[in-house]
């Protein structure tokens, strides 16, 4: 009798889902199955029934239960590259956040609640879940990765081009003195632009020490001064700008021909400074005892608005006449001469009275002829001085 040897049939597999199991073998010129999970060839001889007879042995069942829960090496490849790109994305992430702190002035303390708002916010995303930045950790990225980087491109900016340095020695709100420098660059194309590049902590302020500290910053950072350095602007004190053992006198035995500027705010103040002074004493008289009447008075200030609406002016608040702000008195005089009209109305209607010296006093300073010129100025051409496009400032371009 002729036996008749069975084919082997991909379709097998398919039917009966075996292609997760095992595959054809061929092994001694024999047509056999090999079993993935049994790690074994098994005969075909009687074709399909076979393989449905392997699947329901108890070896079979047994090793098909513990290789349910393996992974291949390739998923666990792919899943290792999937968490480290999500570990990457959230370190950008953190980055990113630094620098929105930084770019936008914003204290370190909001990132208590930052990262938790977050989360809570975008609760589907792998990234925000692993967004673990404090203030203690923003501060540290902006000091030493962002800060850091931002220093480096600025060292080989400034060694490649040519640049301008600005420097200024001023006291902090805790009485520490700190030397602020600013580099000016002209890059390509004419493009110049302003980098803050140091604030230093400085214990003498003297011409000498200032110099020294900024010898030694570029120094520090192997900045070429001396080749690429072309000019130098500060303030005029005597520390800075002095004939004699100052700063500049020494920047320039280091670099003949350097261009030296003095600030103009600090010329254009000293110009200020001493046209006031032939100024009568009554005008700033008259700012300081108007802002004093009505800057502890809720009542007079809504009084004073009942006045201002009979005059057609806005409701504004007078403001303080700084000792210590540069030109702070023109924002001052020109909120009082928009509301010239209904600081008389007002005054005169309480100085009527008789019962408040305060206001007969300003009354008495409006009446001034000096005041009441410029009350005049107002009146007779329509000066809008907190207008950039007042007929004041277009005459004066003209």
């Amino acid at each position: 009798m002729v036996t008749r040897k069975p084919k082997w049939s991909i379709f097998w597999l398919v039917s009966y889902a075996y292609s997760s199991y095992g595959t054809q073998s061929v092994k001694y010129s024999l047509i056999l199955y090999r079993c993935k999970a049994c790690k074994c060839d098994i005969k075909i001889t009687h074709g399909k029934g076979d393989l449905v007879k392997h699947e329901y042995t108890s070896k079979h069942t047994k090793s098909c239960v513990s290789t349910v829960g393996q992974k291949t090496i390739t998923s666990m490849f792919a899943e290792k590259t999937k968490e480290m790109t999500t570990e990457m994305r959230a370190k950008e992430a953190e980055i990113r956040i630094a620098g929105f702190v930084a770019e936008h002035n914003l204290p370190f303390k909001i990132m208590e609640h930052l990262p938790d708002l977050m989360r809570a916010v975008c609760s589907d995303s792998a990234i925000a879940k692993k967004i673990k930045c404090g203030p203690t950790k923003i501060k540290s990225i902006i000091t030493n990765v962002t800060g850091e980087t931002h220093r480096q491109n600025l060292i080989a900016l400034m060694n490649s081009n040519k640049f301008s340095l600005i420097a200024d020695e001023s006291t902090d709100r805790s009485c520490t003195k700190n030397l602020c420098l600013v580099a000016r660059i002209n890059c390509n194309n004419n493009n110049v632009k302003d980098y803050f590049l140091a604030l230093i902590p400085i214990h003498d302020a003297t011409g000498a020490a200032l110099f020294e500290h900024i010898i030694q910053f570029f120094n520090k950072y192997g900045i070429d001064f001396k080749q690429n350095c072309i000019g130098f602007a500060s303030d005029g004190a005597n520390n800075m700008m002095g004939g004699q053992n100052s700063v500049v006198s020494r920047i320039k035995e280091l670099i003949p021909g350097i261009f030296v500027m003095k600030c103009i705010c600090h010329s254009f103040h000293l110009c200020a400074s001493y046209a006031c002074e032939k100024l009568p004493e009554e005008v700033e008289k008259f700012a300081r005892y108007v802002y004093n009447y009505f800057s502890n008075s809720p009542k007079r200030t809504e009084e004073l608005k009942e006045f201002q609406q009979f005059a057609n002016v806005s409701p504004v608040k007078m403001l303080h006449p700084s000792s210590t702000r540069w030109l702070s008195l023109e924002s001052v005089v020109t909120r009082l001469l928009t509301q010239y009209g209904a600081l008389t109305l007002y005054f005169t209607d309480k100085a009527s009275s008789k019962k408040d010296q305060a206001a007969f006093s300003i009354l008495h300073l409006l009446q001034q002829p000096f005041c009441i010129s410029l009350g005049a100025l107002t009146s007779s051409f329509k000066i809008s001085f907190a207008s950039s496009n007042s007929a004041l400032w277009s005459s004066a371009r003209r």
